[in-house]
């Protein structure tokens, strides 16, 4: 058997890119030039002051928003999630706190409003002790 050898197309590999100097020293000549040439555009452009607006537009008034009072239903609803609380359960809900704090404000807020019913302040203050048997809640009278 007779072996042949394909000396014709052999693939040529790229040459080493410390041959190809000229086109490298070409590009960094470009560069620089390109980099002087954006910074002088950068100078003229932060030598323009741009012209004082005025304004005009006077801002809307500000309308005071009254909270509306809580509902029976509403704090019936509230003290029941408050009682299916645990203190291990708040302790490992990383979302209690931030779910019950600002409520809290509210609540205690709704119990000192004289114009409550007592029913709805009753429910409240049940409320506000369930939280803070479970280690939510703050001081209570």
């Amino acid at each position: 058997m007779e072996r042949r050898v394909n000396q014709g197309s052999r693939r040529r590999l790229p040459e080493p890119r410390w041959r190809q100097w000229p086109s490298i020293l070409a590009a960094a000549a470009l560069g620089v030039v390109a980099a002087v040439a954006l910074q002088g555009l950068q100078a003229d452009a932060s030598g323009i002051e741009p012209a004082p607006v005025e304004v005009t537009a006077a801002a809307p008034p500000v309308v005071p928003v009254k909270t509306t009072p809580i509902s029976l239903s509403e704090a019936q609803v509230l003290h029941d999630e408050a009682a299916a609380l645990t203190p291990a359960g708040v302790a490992l809900d990383e979302t209690a706190h931030s779910t019950w704090l600002p409520r809290i404000g509210r609540l205690e807020a709704a119990v000192a409003d004289p114009g409550l019913a007592p029913e709805i302040r009753a429910e409240l203050s049940a409320t506000l002790d369930a939280l803070t048997q479970v280690g939510l809640g703050g001081r209570r009278p």
